[in-house]
């Protein structure tokens, strides 16, 4: 105990902002890597940033507690359980390195959300007076613009954009202790008109009302919010865990009913949802009812338009012409070591969704209504965690994925994953693991591994393995893949971290040629090395990263792509202020070699940029305390070319020259 103590002794139990805020980015940017898609990251900031403001009482800490700490495994979850379990309360954080499967990288990452105070703040009554006494208003104004001109917003255009180039949010909160919860978010696109012929305010508008712990009703959450049951082969239209180099995480957190207050436009419900426990069984129900963005024509529309742009005529005639009605909920039995629920989904459409013909999409869902009903389970034997879940839909589609982890012993730790998801399978709000972005058509063993050799150290791996029956968007023919992870971590001391990441995968691309008129399918293969480096003194921290690709198509001649960039953040304490600061080169001639990297940004704003091309990135982002109530942010970031090219984007988005440069602001009022 005096050993693990002085290991222990220059460690704070609980970290200032900007480092809460870094190991954020961090767990963010693990779970983003090499990201194509667009991701609302709103939720999952949330969730960290409630557990820095309100810190998890390990003494007392519920299963569902713990999994809001997306980092740890649910291998991690239960030996922590079972050491408070057996050895009763903790008497000092030190005691966390007694269990098994917590490095000190591990442990660093949860002392920021974490404490053993049982003063932990708590509204009891719902009385006017206790809400004034204990209430938090928080607002937040935001603004950001393109420097450079874009063609939509000139003559050049054959469909200008109808308002100014000036993107702006507003965000009310109001919280009073962990009882109610309450706000308004409201936005407006680059491109959109704020006041005129087209709109009359903001573009985008989103509320909701939250009340918690009303005797038997765990939650009640009026206007919008979003819902994730199970392995989300139903219901979890939110950001999923996939892929990462967290090779344990496989399973998304099922954490109910949260409320929505992104400024996302897409991918949430709007209506009334809620959750009641009596005794071992939870009970959840919903109805939402709201207008989505759809492409009508002669009563019928071809796919749901999710981008929340109405910049033109031609995109505001798709804002919310379909009425969607949803009705849902789950059951599910909590026993001491099995978990078993079921959810089941009606959606009801006033519109006919017919998908435009094609081979790729043969088996999507069309109609006006559709039902999904799923069962769901977790259980623990000894070391042993299973998990699942199977759903069909009311065309007798069915999915199903099944996984287990285990810890044969302290050092080591597997999990193994096998998902079937059969071609007519066809949910609207599933986001399940699977390797497209859509749940369907897909089959696949998982199998990731990770290893405590010796101290300080860490390995981890993974290998996925999948097929498609059914020719996808991209491959015209049945095909295959696999991905590979290999991934070491070295701390050498509380103040530095590193890690060598090595990335292979295998899959079937459509490649056309002047001596064909059809695509050809043919392998591609991509191999990714990454190095990073993060090391801290006082009140500076640096983050190096340097990272290359290669990329051979068929036997045609490999190509490359590269980037590398530092990162340098300074907190000064006097004046508050925090700067983060990035210069970055990256080299990917070809579009198959693209990089990607995840960069600090004003407050609920997540910025992963793709670079194709020669050139540079930089940017600054700032952030000024003016006071305990008042905070100012700043960023701005430039993109330039060095690889001769006239012009960025095209149609609307074409911006002549070769720099690409934003600007963003934001204030934040807590009161």
């Amino acid at each position: 105990m005096i050993v693990i103590i002085f290991s222990f002794s220059t460690l704070k139990a609980q970290k200032n902002e900007n480092e809460i805020q870094q190991f954020i980015a961090d767990v963010i940017e693990q779970y983003t890597a090499e990201s194509s898609e667009t991701i609302d990251l709103t939720t999952f900031y949330d969730n960290l940033m409630y557990c820095a403001q309100h810190p998890i009482n390990l003494n007392q800490a519920t299963k569902s507690d713990l999994e809001k700490l997306s980092f740890l495994s649910d291998t991690q979850i239960e030996n922590i359980l079972a050491y408070l379990y057996l050895n009763g309360r903790l008497n000092t954080i030190y005691e966390l390195r007694l269990i098994e499967g917590l490095d000190m990288t591990d442990i660093r990452r949860m002392l920021g959300f974490v404490t053993l105070d049982d003063k932990v703040p708590f509204v009891k009554a719902l009385k006017l007076d206790k809400l004034i006494k204990y209430g938090k208003n928080e607002l937040l104004l935001s603004g950001w613009q393109g420097v450079e001109t874009k063609q939509g917003y000139t003559h050049l255009a054959t469909s200008p954009y109808q308002g100014d180039p000036m993107s702006n949010a507003l965000r009310y909160r109001f919280t009073s202790g962990n009882r109610l919860l309450a706000g308004y978010t409201a936005s407006k696109d680059a491109g959109e008109q704020f006041w005129g012929t087209m709109n009359k305010g903001f573009d985008y508008n989103s509320a909701y009302a939250q009340l918690n712990d009303i005797g038997k009703i765990q939650k009640v959450i009026v206007g919008d919010f979003q819902a994730s049951f199970g392995q989300g082969l139903v219901l979890h239209p939110s950001f999923s865990i996939g892929k990462s180099s967290y090779v344990l995480n496989v399973s998304p957190r099922s954490v109910g009913f949260t409320k929505h207050s992104s400024t996302a436009e897409s991918n949430y419900f709007r209506g009334v949802a809620s959750t009641a426990k009596i005794g071992i069984m939870e009970m959840s129900a919903f109805y939402s009812n709201r207008y989505i963005d759809a492409d009508t024509t002669d009563g019928r529309f071809s796919s749901i338009y999710k981008t929340g742009y109405h910049r033109t005529w031609s995109e505001m005639s798709k804002k919310e012409t379909v009425n969607q009605q949803v009705v849902g909920g789950n059951v599910t039995f909590n026993f001491s070591k099995l978990q078993i629920g079921g959810t089941a989904v009606y959606t009801l459409l006033n519109r006919e969704l017919r998908p435009d013909q094609a081979v790729y999409n043969y088996f999507y869902f069309s109609g006006t209504a559709q039902a999904t009903v799923g069962l769901h389970y977790r259980a623990l034997w000894h070391k042993i965690s299973a998990f699942g879940e199977t759903a069909i839909t009311d065309r007798a589609a069915m999915a199903t994925i099944n996984g287990m982890s285990f810890s044969p012993t302290s050092t080591v730790s597997l999990v193994v994953l096998n998902r079937y998801y059969a071609p007519e399978y066809d949910s609207f709000y599933a986001t399940a693991f699977s390797q497209s972005s859509k749940v369907n058509d897909e089959s696949g063993t998982y199998l990731g591994v990770e290893v405590l050799p010796l101290a300080k150290w860490k390995v981890r791996a993974y290998a996925d393995c999948y097929r498609f029956q059914w020719p996808k968007f991209v491959v015209s023919s049945p095909s295959n893949g696999a991905d590979f992870l290999f991934q070491t971590d070295f701390m050498p001391d509380k103040t530095t971290s590193m890690y060598w990441r090595l990335k292979y995968e295998t899959a079937m691309r459509n490649y056309t040629s002047l001596s064909s008129t059809l695509p050809t399918v043919l392998p591609y293969k991509r191999l990714s090395l990454r190095y990073n480096l993060n090391s801290s003194y006082n009140f500076l921290t640096f983050k190096t990263v340097l990272e290359c690709n290669l990329v051979r198509i068929d036997h045609q001649p490999v190509t490359y792509g590269a980037t590398a960039y530092q990162d340098i953040s300074i907190v000064l304490p006097q004046p508050r202020l925090t700067i983060n600061l990035r210069v970055q080169a990256f080299d990917a001639i070809n579009y198959n070699n693209r990089v990607y990297a995840y960069e600090h940004d004003i407050l609920y704003a997540f910025s992963i940029p793709m670079f194709y091309g020669i050139g540079t990135r930089c940017f600054l982002n700032v952030k000024y305390q003016l006071s305990k109530q008042l905070s100012l942010w700043m960023k701005i970031a430039q993109t330039c070319y060095a690889d001769g090219r006239t012009s960025m984007g095209s149609g609307n988005e074409t911006v002549m020259g070769n720099r690409d440069t934003d600007v963003k602001v934001m204030m934040k009022w807590a009161f």
